[in-house]
Order: C-alpha cells, then sequence, then structure tokens
C-alpha cells in the first residue's frame, strides 16, 4: 500500500510586519463662531412670502427693551414691596402679641425675669409671697384691668420719683389712684416689696391705705385709695391749679402729719423712720384730712427707749434735697430725729407756701433773717393769706420750726413734744374737755396717750373741740397686738 506525501506548508517570514495607516497628527474641530456681544443678533429667516424689508426686521427684535420690559420691572418690584410691607406688619402683630402676653403672665412665672429680680422677689423673707397665696390681705390686678380703667394710662394725676400717678375707674366702682414704676431695677425693687410691706401691716387714718398691687414681667403697679384733694405740695406752690388753703387747713394738716409721724415712731415694733417727709408725700382727701404716702424710703431704727433715746444706725443717705436732716448726711446715721427735721420744712412750707428748694437755695437757710426777729416774721407768711391767720399761732409755728430744724438731732424735739405742743398752743381752751386719763408727761407738758394692752385699741380722744372757735382736730391711734406690730 502506497502512502500519499504531506502536503507542503508554506514558512513564515521570521519577522513579519503590520502597518498601520497613519492618524492626523492634530485633530481639531471646529466650531461655529458666536456673534460678538453685546452686538444684535443676526435677522431671522424671513420667509419667502414675507414682503418687509429687513429694516423692519431690526425693530422687532429689539421689542422687548421697549415699554412692555418697563412695565414686567415695575410688576415684579410692586409684588416685592407688597411682600415685604406684609411680611413686617406680620412680624410686628406677633412682636406686640408676645409682649403682651408677657404682660399678662403672672409673676411666678420667673422666665425671662432677671436674676436680680428673682432673689428679691423670691426672697423667704418677702411678704410677697405671702399675700401672693393669700389674695385676703390686699387685692392682685392684672395688667389688662389697670390698662382699661386708667384709659390706657391717659389719666395722669401726678409725678414723682417712684413714676407717673394714674387715676383709675374700675368697672365694679372702685376709684383708685394708681402708681406705675419708672422703671424695674434693683433698688426700685426694693422700695416696692417695702412698701407693699409697710401698708400691709400699718393702719392709721393718716397714712393713705393700699388697695392692692400688679406685677408683671415688666412692670411694677400700686394700686391706693383715691384722695380726692391731691397731694399739699399742689396747694401750696404758685403755678397748680388747686386752691390755696385758708390758716386753720394748714395747722390741721401740720397736726395730721404730725400724728401719723407718732403712729410710726411709738406704736410700731420696732419703729420706723419714714425717711421721705415732704409735701408731695402728704395727700388731702375730699374734706382735707392729710394722710402720709410713699413708704419706699422707710427704715426701721432702735427702739428710742430712755437709756438709748438717740441710738443710731448706719445707712446709706437716702431722701429728698431740702428736707435731708444736715447731720444724717454728715454722719451717715439714721434717727428718728431726722423725720422731725423732714417735719420742721414741712412747717416752713405751710408758713411761706414756697418749694423746699427754689432758686438752688435751701429753704432753711432762705428762711434765717426772717426767723431772728419776729417783727420780720409776717413778711415770709405765704401771700396766699394775706393777713387771714392768727398771729399767736404763727409765733408758736415758728418756734416749733426752729427747734425741728436745729443741727443736732439730740436739740430737736421727739414727735410726742411735738404733739403736745401743738395741742397746747393751738388748742389750749380744749385742754379742760380732754380727759386727764389720756394726758401723759413729757419734758414739754402733756401729750396725748393710751394705755398699752395686748389688744388692738384705738383711743377714744377723736373729736372736733366745740368749746373754741380755734380748736384743732388731734387724733391718736395705736397698735399694741404684737401680731400687728412691724
Amino acid at each position: 500500500m502506497t502512502i500519499p506525501p504531506l502536503p507542503v506548508i508554506p514558512s513564515l517570514p521570521a519577522n513579519p510586519r503590520v502597518t498601520i495607516p497613519a492618524l492626523p497628527p492634530k485633530p481639531s474641530i471646529t466650531l461655529p463662531a458666536l456673534p460678538p456681544y453685546p452686538h444684535q443678533a443676526p435677522p431671522a429667516k424671513q420667509h419667502p412670502n414675507n414682503t418687509q424689508s429687513s429694516g423692519s426686521s431690526i425693530n422687532n427684535g429689539n421689542a422687548p427693551s421697549g415699554p412692555a420690559s418697563h412695565m414686567t420691572l415695575i410688576a415684579v418690584l410692586g409684588v416685592l414691596v407688597t411682600v415685604s410691607a406684609l411680611l413686617l406688619l406680620w412680624l410686628l402683630i406677633f412682636l406686640i402679641r408676645r409682649q403682651k402676653r408677657q404682660l399678662e403672665k403672672p409673676y411666678n412665672e420667673t422666665g425671662g425675669v432677671p436674676s436680680w429680680s428673682k432673689d428679691i422677689l423670691q426672697s423667704p423673707k418677702n411678704p410677697l409671697r405671702k399675700w401672693l397665696r393669700d389674695p385676703t390681705t390686699f387685692r392682685r390686678f392684672n395688667y389688662s384691668e389697670i390698662q382699661k380703667a386708667t384709659d390706657n394710662f391717659s389719666t395722669i394725676i401726678g409725678k414723682g420719683g417712684f413714676g407717673t400717678v394714674y387715676k383709675a375707674h374700675f368697672s365694679e366702682g372702685l376709684v383708685a389712684a394708681v402708681k406705675r414704676m419708672y422703671r424695674v431695677s434693683r433698688q426700685r425693687e426694693k422700695e416696692f416689696c417695702k412698701e407693699m410691706e409697710f401698708l400691709g401691716r400699718l393702719h392709721h387714718r393718716h397714712l393713705v391705705t393700699l388697695r392692692g398691687f400688679c406685677i408683671t414681667r415688666t412692670e411694677r403697679f400700686l394700686v391706693y385709695e383715691y384722695m380726692e384733694n391731691g397731694s399739699l405740695k399742689e396747694h401750696l406752690q404758685a403755678g397748680h391749679s388747686k386752691a390755696p388753703l385758708d390758716w386753720r387747713s394748714r395747722i390741721q394738716i401740720a397736726i395730721d402729719v404730725a400724728a401719723a409721724l407718732e403712729y410710726l415712731h411709738f406704736f410700731c415694733d420696732p419703729p420706723l423712720c419714714h425717711r421721705d417727709i415732704k409735701s408731695s408725700n402728704i395727700l388731702l382727701d375730699q374734706h382735707f384730712v392729710a394722710k402720709v404716702a410713699d413708704f419706699g424710703l422707710a427704715h426701721a431704727t432702735p427702739t428710742p427707749t430712755s437709756a438709748a433715746a438717740h441710738e443710731q444706725l448706719s445707712t446709706d443717705v437716702r431722701g429728698t434735697p431740702g428736707y435731708l436732716d444736715p447731720e444724717y448726711v454728715v454722719t451717715r446715721q439714721l434717727t428718728l430725729k431726722s423725720d422731725i427735721y423732714s417735719y420742721g420744712v414741712l412747717l416752713l412750707e405751710l408758713i411761706t407756701g414756697r418749694g423746699a428748694v427754689q432758686d438752688n437755695r435751701n429753704l432753711v437757710s432762705w428762711s434765717q433773717p426772717y426767723l431772728a426777729t419776729d417783727s420780720k416774721v409776717p413778711l415770709m407768711v405765704d401771700p396766699d393769706l394775706e393777713s387771714n391767720y392768727d398771729s399767736e399761732e404763727l409765733k408758736s409755728l415758728v418756734k416749733l420750726v426752729k427747734m425741728c430744724t436745729q443741727k443736732e438731732g439730740k436739740s430737736r424735739p421727739n414727735i410726742r413734744q411735738v404733739l403736745s405742743f401743738l395741742y397746747e398752743r393751738l388748742d389750749r381752751d380744749a385742754s379742760n374737755a380732754m380727759p386727764k386719763s389720756m394726758l401723759g408727761n413729757t419734758p414739754s407738758g402733756a401729750f396725748p396717750c393710751v394705755v398699752v394692752t395686748n389688744t388692738v385699741e384705738t383711743s377714744g380722744f377723736s373729736s372736733n373741740f366745740s368749746t373754741s372757735t380755734k380748736a384743732y382736730r388731734f387724733d391718736t391711734t395705736s397698735i399694741t397686738s404684737a401680731s400687728e406690730k412691724i
């Protein structure tokens, strides 16, 4: 058998080569050129049947920049202004409502109240804590009640260092005087609490009665009984609308104020120094009965016993220029005799009708040339009195002024001696009508007094003497119960 030969396979070249066509060295892409800014865009292509000229085509391209574009801009601005105004109005309403809610929030919510206010108002010793829980002592008004009663704080009847006083007519018929604190500060807060504390525990016919209070986060109000005839200052000083006082009314006011001071100095335990006796703090009711107001500066003092008649208390000097005891200003030692000096200045105001400070001059220093001799005393009498006064009573008041305004406190009488002096000199004929059991003895003579017991008493002596046409009313009220004493 014959095997056919194998096919011959051609041999491959030793180094085979593959040739790749060469690419262009730098390929580039050419974009169509844009028209330069801000040149006009090329005109749009025209339809074959369009017969408008090229100039008309260009004008149509510029149409958006004409009056129509201005109207669009104005409309957009109007919308923005309207939206902004509505947002501002909404924000204003929101802030007003939030402020009102804060004012209405009660005192015991402490959020947002300064830390010093919390320390004062929430102190365990602060009687406000008790009065807030027990509404029987004082009525607590809310802000909206006071705002409505004062006709949105438009019925102003007075202004002082503490704040503005408004006349208020409440819905249930109560007519009151509302004192609004100027601003809440540490010192003002203490004065507010002190006034609340004292008037909550003091009761005398010649002290103004506190009806209630209002406390919000940022406001403080005190609501007092309304005194129809305003303050003594409004009747004495020129420029006020109040009618001037006659001589008898002035003497009676001096007696009423002395009776109030006697209560503070002798029937409070410990005794209280008012520290701000002045004509603007003496208020007159419809019958011209005088009542002492504003106890924001009142301070307790040591008991004036026989062994320590001039006991002193170191404290910061507080009060009103013209009425300040010069010894107290220099030594910073407070005694009950500081009130006696202020009372002497008040007597000078009743006699002269002048302010405690006028033309940068103190009334006491101004009066010295007139007080030097009896013949000059009538020259300083208030011209509104003309000659309608009792010359003997005038001499007695001038003598009392000299005693009360001595530079040294130990040379001044105490308030009981002042009352005794007024009683003896101004109502001598009525002394026979006074029960002997009501008389006590002091270095200067007799004075009205009461027997100390364990209950709250009011002396039976409170009357207008009918035995003399010049009789004056002497009132002595005492609280001797230990639970009622300050």
